[in-house]
């Protein structure tokens, strides 16, 4: 397929519980292009659509979507169900591939604070993602653990889950926080090590972080990883705060040199 121009596509993906409201920012140049699915975090206000015109330029289709009750999307919101939607998005976008110039062998996903968390899970669950970035994901499925190590941050999650449930749907922060508690054994980013360790993986910690520290969210997966097998692992840490505000550029420059060598 040719695409001459870059473009920029909105549709509906059919997930488990309805339409998921969805972006595709297409590179210019001759297809087929490689993919990235980029996953926003709770409750989703930061979307980091630079990312997705920074990735574009770089030759890289990229899928936006919103998880079901959230932003548009039909259906409950819930921790779990995001898992569920990403990979709805996931087989989707590989059903379309010829009509959008995509590149099956090359799908990538890209996760930042929630959608890190997101992002480990449908990279873990799924062949099809050939490599995965986690931008400070937050493992809210550690919260009874985190809340033993460090009760300060804990705190912290139970907040965000009480300033995020008002802006989803059919939730409430009771709701969120009780699936952190009910799923932590199941869902806890740490115990995707074993299949997380055979897939190129890059993960990145912001040094000003106070909403998901790199010590509690990212350090106990990237031990678990690095004690099986941590040849393809790549990590940094930079002087940031959790959103990246002033390393936007940085980031997206990392995340582009990182899967352009998995490519």
């Amino acid at each position: 397929m040719k695409n001459i121009s870059p473009d920029l596509y909105s549709f509906f993906i059919p997930g488990r519980q309805g339409r998921l409201f969805s972006s595709l920012f297409t590179a210019g140049g001759n297809g087929p292009h490689p993919l990235i699915i980029l996953l926003h975090g709770i409750p989703g206000n930061e979307k980091n659509q630079d990312f997705a015109h920074s990735f574009r330029r770089k030759g890289f289709h990229v899928l936006l979507f919103h998880y079901a009750g959230c932003w548009g999307s039909d259906g409950r919101y819930g921790l779990e169900s995001d898992i569920d939607d990403a990979c709805s998005a996931l087989d989707h976008m590989i059903s379309q591939a010829d009509q959008y110039g995509i590149d099956k062998d090359r799908i990538y996903a890209v996760g930042h604070s929630l959608g890190g968390f997101v992002c480990a899970h449908l990279a873990a669950r799924r062949s099809e993602i050939k490599a995965a970035v986690l931008l400070s994901p937050c493992d809210a499925c550690s919260l009874p653990s985190i809340e033993k190590e460090d009760p300060t941050n804990g705190k912290v999650i139970r907040e965000i889950m009480e300033e995020s449930a008002p802006w989803l749907s059919d939730t409430t922060s009771g709701n969120l926080i009780g699936e952190c508690i009910e799923k932590a054994d199941r869902l806890n980013m740490r115990s995707l090590a074993p299949k997380l360790s055979g897939k190129p993986l890059m993960t990145l910690g912001a040094t000003r972080d106070i909403y998901t520290p790199a010590a509690q969210h990212l350090e106990p997966l990237e031990k678990a990883i690095m004690s099986i097998d941590g040849s393809k692992l790549t990590s940094h840490r930079i002087d940031s705060d959790h959103f990246y505000s002033d390393s936007r550029l940085e980031v997206a420059a990392l995340t582009e040199e990182f899967l352009a060598r998995a490519i």
